[in-house]
């Protein structure tokens, strides 16, 4: 079996591959739990005028 990731050819052989598509399909029946987790950038309106300051339109 070969597969083809970022353009390069990658070959398994067998007992690897079917390693591969076990773990594929046991991560399919069981996916991991989404990701809750939010980062705080900074607040909208500090970055609303900076960026409106910085690239405002000049006429």
């Amino acid at each position: 079996m070969a597969t083809e990731s970022f353009g390069k050819i990658v070959h398994m052989d067998d007992e690897f591959a079917d390693r591969y598509l076990a773990a594929e399909a046991e991560m399919k029946l069981n996916p991991p739990k989404p990701n809750n987790h939010k980062i705080k950038w900074g607040d909208p309106k500090k970055i609303a005028a900076a960026w409106r300051k910085e690239y405002q339109n000049e006429e």
